[in-house]
């Protein structure tokens, strides 16, 4: 892949994530991608490591379940072949205490044939847990 073609794929698929447009979201994924997001699943039971469209839509599901996206904003998109890291404002709603939480997603792609076969994403996960517990931890 070119650089040309990576930056239309990030893009479409932010896009579509943005929309939330599960239909055309789905079509941005490889049937086998390897996806990971750094976060503690017990307060975010959408991450963790999942293998396959099926497995990562499945905590799609489990996420908006959870979370209400308001909004997500893309700071910084960087490609190089078929690679992209994007760096990303995330607004979500708490759907059972209306708490917003904010983070921001450092996202590490690898594209094989336009679609996403590996992400990494990180967040202050220490930050987001205390956002959703409504307080400071105490370590």
């Amino acid at each position: 892949m070119t650089g040309e073609t990576t930056r239309a794929a990030i893009e479409n698929m932010i896009a579509a994530f943005q929309q939330s447009d599960s239909e055309r979201l789905a079509a941005c994924f490889h049937d086998d991608v390897d996806w990971l997001f750094h976060a503690p699943v017990t307060y975010f039971p959408f991450a963790g490591a999942r293998r396959g469209k099926a497995e990562v839509f499945k905590g799609f599901a489990q996420m908006y379940q959870a979370y209400r996206l308001n909004d997500y904003a893309v700071e910084l998109i960087m490609v190089e072949g078929e690679r992209a890291v994007t760096l990303c404002d995330s607004h979500m709603e708490q759907r059972t205490t209306g708490r917003t939480i904010r983070s921001r997603i450092a996202g590490f792609h690898r594209f094989q044939d336009g679609l996403l076969a590996e992400y990494r994403g990180f967040i202050d996960s220490f930050d987001a847990v205390e956002q959703v517990l409504g307080r400071e931890l105490n370590v």
